[in-house]
């Protein structure tokens, strides 16, 4: 009887400007929680998460959100 090795497996891990990227495209928006100080939460669905400013200042820099509207004072961005 031999050795088996068990495949090897490559896991990349997605930096959160890329996860961010791939969840809006999904149809998730950023809500603005708090503005002082700034909080930000990811939604899709029922589901939400807390989300860096510094990711949401990123996707802002590389106009990949937008302004969508104020809900019950929360400002909404979504996908450009």
């Amino acid at each position: 009887m031999g050795f088996v090795r068990p495949k090897e497996r490559v896991i990349m891990q997605k930096s959160p400007f890329e996860a961010v990227l791939e969840l809006l495209a999904a149809g998730a928006y950023i809500e603005q929680v708090s503005e002082a100080p700034l909080a930000f939460n990811i939604r899709i669905g029922s589901d939400a998460a807390r989300l860096p400013g510094g990711v949401v200042q990123q996707l802002l820099a590389h106009r990949r959100i937008r302004q969508s509207c104020r809900v019950s004072g929360h400002m909404r961005f979504v996908a450009t």
